[in-house]
């Protein structure tokens, strides 16, 4: 590493005009910070209008969803469709910060280690194909994996207990796939280039 930097000084002093461009590929740490912050923001995006549907709703409570997510993975007496079982809403939303987290995390290999995306519109463009493989793997097949997704989603065993009707879901991921790119980019540009400009800052010749 001394070699490479003393190497890289006596280049720099025959070529004055010489700036060394960093590689852009993030190291695994900070792709990981990009990752769960991207898809922390993108989920709470998501349940966005989820909660202000089930808000407007006389006939529904505003965190339905991590109360669903209880009720789903441990059962309907969990779930209350006009009323509120506080330890069920905690203990769902730490599931869904986990399960956002890891959504995250996925979308920002593919973007940085698969795809090597390196703009807004290529992060855009990702982010909405990551909205409908989201939807299509959380409705098709995470879903029915217990109680038919229910109270997710209106099943024939528990008609009346559903968080949202379908185009509200769609919605949401639409919005999360969206904003999780949107983030990884914001985030990730911020990441690289901070970085980049402290280093150039600390050979600038005094």
């Amino acid at each position: 590493m001394e070699a490479h930097a003393h190497f890289r000084q006596r280049l720099r002093e025959h070529v004055p005009h010489l700036h060394v461009t960093h590689r852009q590929a993030a190291s695994t740490g900070r792709l990981m910070t990009v990752g769960l912050a991207s898809g922390l923001a993108g989920g709470l995006v998501m349940a966005a209008p989820l909660v202000v549907y089930d808000w407007a709703k006389a006939s529904h409570s505003a965190l339905e969803l991590p109360m669903a997510t209880t009720a789903w993975l441990f059962g309907l007496d969990h779930y209350a469709r006009n009323g509120y079982h506080w330890w069920p809403i905690v203990i769902g939303a730490l599931f869904l910060l986990a399960y956002w987290c890891a959504q995250g995390l996925a979308f920002a290999g593919l973007a940085d280690r698969v795809y090597h995306v390196r703009t807004l519109s290529g992060s855009l463009t990702l982010g909405g194909v990551w909205s409908f493989a989201s939807f299509m793997f959380f409705w098709y097949m995470l879903l029915p994996i217990a109680r038919d997704g229910a109270p997710f989603r209106a099943t024939a065993g528990a008609a009346g207990s559903f968080v949202a009707p379908n185009w509200v879901w769609i919605l949401g991921f639409t919005l999360f796939g969206f904003t999780t790119g949107l983030c990884w980019n914001a985030i990730r540009t911020r990441a690289t280039t901070q970085p980049t400009a402290a280093m150039t800052g600390q050979e600038q010749p005094t």
